[in-house]
């Protein structure tokens, strides 16, 4: 790899604008991932509220 390479694949570690972010939060929330790990809250309640009296560490 070259040198000039290498630096084009170095992260940038400013950070964006506030705009950015809540815009990249706001087409995360129509998403298909976020509706789908949305959709499995009640198994995660469930699963937990089953274990919750189980001795998981001895």
């Amino acid at each position: 790899m070259t040198t000039s390479q290498e630096s084009s694949r170095k992260i940038s570690l400013e950070m964006k604008s506030e705009v950015h972010y809540k815009k990249a939060a706001k087409s995360y929330r129509k998403s298909q991932q976020y509706i789908k790990m949305i959709n499995l809250y009640p198994t995660l309640q469930n699963t937990i509220i089953e274990c919750e009296h189980e001795n998981l560490i001895e």
